[in-house]
């Protein structure tokens, strides 16, 4: 072997050590999903200067270092990526703990992006569960529990899980929903507190019911013109004007214009990046950075910026409030708190962002659910109207009193839950156990409630909508702790009474004033055959005809 030959050969395996001690020494500790766009743009240069200058000066002078460094890169990548595969397959801390799951999700979460590239992850974990049960490995650190004990151990007070990676999404705009830190999460839970108090939501009900007299009004016109309802349009538009009012302090119109308002049809599009990217928080993170801002990208950013504008705007403008809203509350407390007001703008805009997305999506996705299982049930359709048929349907009091009326909702939030396979936490340095399975540390755990709520062992008939197994009927409940629909402890939906109340205003309004079945051609499957998992459900048509009683 010549000199040169040997220097080279040298130079390569220098570079392959170089790779495995990286790997070990550097990315092996800590995380790194956030900085992936730097990483990768800064291996591509160290890879292309030596590459490019070493091409340039033909081996000549400085070119024979150039050279040199060229072979290293060339055996730094290999090594690099032969480091992580080893260490993944046979030395990572699940594979010790012998967790069954696909071998190649021990390599990569890159497999999952192609599964869900329909946003149908509900469904390739359900596959995942019939075949290696309740325990399966998704992903080299990742872990998919199916049992319904994981709720409280991720989440109950004992528990000292984390929220996972995926939760630095809107970095480095800052929400409640995103906030890692438990303290910095107390603090910011107990300034949404304020905005959910008995006070406030007596005036968030009022919106409500101004909401709900424009949504009756359109049915009660495709009524009495024997016209088809879009059902999916009309629920998602009265939940976004809500939300919009709720969060803003003004609606964004749809009901009243009949049509998708520019920035929420925008921002389905951009949920759409969620669906098959949701697995691996560091690709977000790459595409949000490096990839230039076209089609689904600009979406994101778009509503992203009008987020921002409009919270600048109403921080701005207080006279045209006449009645506060969230955003009224939480920046009493910005001032307040001086930990928060330095990052004041920043926390507004990502929680106005994180209310409307969170907020708006799963009050539409349970009125559809709900409506298509009550149209699929007249039985249930006259329980409920017999049930309300005396009662005042503005009457919220009166409406949580009622049994029929909750045990509905209540059965629709286990099967069509606000989250379906999303809201992922990670273990700390000392693990923790379920079911008897010691779960390592620095675990992400994916708990899908979608799947959970569903199991034979905790609801007897489990894919049925009964609502009587919450009044007449608890011997079909077999495991209560299986269903979640808001969450448990400190991270627990802190909108779930304003959901409640509107779930409860809308169906019982509509149901004791008209009657309603599926129109021609439709059989309700949407919610199932065409919802898709974006973070937060995006289900599929439903067509009705109402009917004035």
């Amino acid at each position: 072997m010549s000199v040169f030959g040997t220097a080279t050969l040298n130079a390569w395996l220098i570079g392959v050590v170089c790779g495995f001690v990286a790997h070990h020494g550097i990315f092996t500790k800590g995380e790194w999903h956030v900085h992936a766009p730097r990483i990768i743009v800064g291996h591509v240069w160290v890879f292309l200067t030596p590459t490019l200058a070493s091409w340039i000066t033909n081996g000549r002078g400085v070119g024979i270092v150039c050279n040199a460094l060229a072979w290293m890169t060339c055996g730094y990548l290999p090594g690099l990526l032969l480091s992580i595969i080893i260490y993944r397959i046979f030395f990572h801390r699940l594979t010790k703990a012998a967790f069954p799951g696909p071998w190649y999700a021990r390599i990569t979460k890159l497999w999952h992006v192609w599964a869900c590239r329909d946003s149908r992850n509900h469904i390739v974990l359900d596959k995942l569960h019939r075949k290696y049960g309740d325990f399966v490995r998704t992903g080299p650190s990742e872990l998919t529990i199916f049992r319904p004990e994981i709720f409280l151990a991720t989440d109950g007070p004992h528990s000292e899980c984390m929220k996972s990676d995926w939760y630095d999404i809107l970095v480095p705009n800052l929400a409640l929903v995103t906030a890692r830190d438990r303290e910095t999460h107390a603090v910011r839970r107990r300034q949404w507190n304020r905005a959910f108090s008995t006070k406030a939501l007596q005036v968030h009900e009022q919106k409500i019911m101004c909401h709900l007299n424009e949504l009756d009004r359109h049915i009660e016109a495709d009524a009495k013109g024997s016209y088809v309802s879009n059902a999916r349009n009309l629920f998602y538009w009265f939940a976004f004007d809500a939300m919009g009012d709720f969060v803003l302090g003004k609606p964004f119109g749809m009901q009243q214009n009949q049509e998708w308002h520019h920035i929420i049809f925008r921002l389905q599009r951009a949920l759409s990046l969620l669906g098959p990217l949701s697995p691996t928080p560091w690709l977000i993170h790459v595409g949000f950075q490096l990839a230039p801002r076209v089609f689904r990208l600009r979406d994101w950013f778009d509503m992203v910026a009008w987020c921002q504008t409009q919270m600048d705007a109403r921080i701005k403008d207080t006279s045209r409030y006449q009645e506060p809203d969230i955003t009224h509350y939480i920046m009493m407390e910005d001032v307040k708190n001086k930990e928060i007001i330095n990052n004041a703008l920043a926390w507004l805009s990502g929680d106005s962002l994180q209310a409307i997305v969170a907020g708006s999506g799963p009050i539409a996705n349970a009125l559809l659910g709900l409506f298509t299982e009550v149209g699929r049930s007249p039985t249930a359709q006259e329980k409920l109207y017999h049930e309300l048929k005396d009662t005042d349907v503005s009457d919220i009091k009166a409406l949580a009193n009622l049994p029929f009326l909750n045990a509905c909702i209540d059965e629709t939030l286990r099967l069509y839950p606000a989250l379906m396979t999303g809201g992922t936490r990670m273990t700390t340095q000392n693990g923790m156990t379920v079911a008897g399975r010691f779960i390592p540390p620095y675990t992400t755990i994916v708990a899908p409630q979608y799947l959970i709520s569903r199991r034979q062992d905790c609801f007897l008939d489990p894919l049925r909508f009964v609502p009587e197994r919450w009044t007449t009927r608890p011997e079909m409940v077999l495991n209560a702790s299986a269903t979640k629909p808001f969450g448990t402890g400190h991270t627990s939906c802190v909108g779930r009474p304003l959901a409640i109340d509107s779930l409860r205003l809308v169906t019982a309004r509509l149901i004791k004033k008209y009657k309603f079945k599926f129109a021609p051609g439709e059989d309700g499957s949407g919610m199932d055959k065409h919802m898709k998992d974006q973070f937060v459900p995006n289900p599929g048509n439903l067509q009705l005809c109402f009917k004035l009683r």
